[in-house]
């Protein structure tokens, strides 16, 4: 499977070599993939199934038995979501037609460490907000940090640069007057209830990744990760069961690949129609 980092929806492949702003033509990366393959001796007959970014068939027209790429299968995860008997709760299917182009994030705030796309909503940009509201700090005084940080530490002494501390200041004063420390020496402001959640749920921790970026527990060998807890991130288990039982798509994580703006724009879906699964194949089958 070869999954395009830029456009499939969930946790994806994205390396550290590749930049996330600048997504790339999948074409000339599955064809040195099938050259990697027959140089190792793997028939044409093995199939590359294509995920990420397929909405028509009729887009992929000059991949279906092209030689260079040789037998090429497609995966749909996003259109299958709109579907009679797909499990997610209808307030999440409702929602689908209504996303805009451009309303899908790549982000790597996933406790993971990978990047992960899902639909922008008030949970993603509260994080990306979160993260917004970071300073640099020292333990002590030491190049440009030579202000002694007076907000949101409660008595603590981290020591900032003049103009952060200034930068801090104006967030207290907006009502984000707690500082948390992340793993990379930097301090994030949040409200006094963000603050709340953030420490609740890092206790309600159940292991439920072997290395969590926002736990520091882990359920095995020494029970610690080694890193500190990093609040800029957030509890995944959570996020994702809760819009699954149905709750808040405000306020949890909603997976989807970024053609999914193409529910409000594909006329097969016009007048809130919902296919069957069957339904569905068979309009892929025609190309549309």
């Amino acid at each position: 499977v070869y999954e395009d980092p830029w456009l499939a929806g969930g946790h994806n492949g994205l390396s550290n070599a590749e930049d996330p702003t600048k997504p790339e033509d999948p074409y000339p990366r599955v064809k040195l993939l099938r050259d990697t393959m027959r140089a190792e001796g793997i028939s044409d007959d093995v199939p590359i199934i294509m995920a990420g970014g397929v909405w028509y068939l009729r887009d992929w027209d000059n991949w279906i038995d092209n030689p260079e790429l040789g037998q090429i299968a497609f995966q749909f995860g996003t259109r299958p979501l709109l579907t009679q008997e797909s499990p997610i709760p209808q307030v999440w299917k409702d929602h689908l037609t209504k996303i805009p182009e451009g309303g899908v994030l790549l982000h790597k705030f996933s406790p993971t460490g990978f990047y992960s796309s899902a639909v922008i909503n008030p949970f993603l940009c509260e994080l990306q907000a979160r993260s917004d509201r970071q300073i640099p700090y020292s333990t002590e005084q030491a190049g440009d940090h030579t202000a002694l940080l007076d907000v949101g530490v409660r008595g603590k002494k981290f020591w900032v640069t003049p103009h952060d501390l200034q930068r801090a200041r104006e967030w207290d004063a907006r009502g984000f007057t707690i500082a948390l420390r992340t793993p990379d020496n930097t301090l994030v402001f949040v409200t006094p209830e963000e603050g709340a959640v953030i420490r609740k749920d890092q206790t309600d921790c159940m292991g439920c990744l072997s290395h969590c970026g926002f736990s520091s527990w882990k359920d095995h060998d020494n029970f610690t990760t080694g890193r500190l807890a990093d609040p800029r991130s957030f509890c995944i288990q959570k996020g994702l069961q809760n819009i699954a039982h149905g709750e808040s798509i405000d306020e949890n994580l909603m997976f989807a690949g970024h053609v999914a703006y193409e529910f409000g724009r594909d006329p097969f879906y016009s007048n809130g129609f919902v296919p069957t699964v069957k339904q569905l194949v068979d309009r892929i089958l025609t190309g549309d």
